[in-house]
């Protein structure tokens, strides 16, 4: 049973990574400066998100 839950979890996330890297493809070709800026916009902003949590979860467990 949980090989065949397995093997269907996979698929999906196969199927939803082929499906996102198509998107992405598609609107690169269809509009190429939007799509950059917004795929940097939201790079820079999820690099920003990611220091600020290690910022605060860094200043939480250092000794004083």
């Amino acid at each position: 049973m949980a090989s065949i839950k397995k093997s269907l979890a996979r698929k999906a996330v196969k199927s939803t990574a082929r499906h996102t890297a198509h998107g992405t493809a598609s609107k690169l070709r269809h509009d190429p400066v939007r799509a950059t800026t917004l795929l940097g916009l939201g790079a820079l902003l999820g690099a920003a998100v990611g220091w600020a949590i290690g910022r605060t979860g860094a200043a939480a467990v250092s000794p004083s």
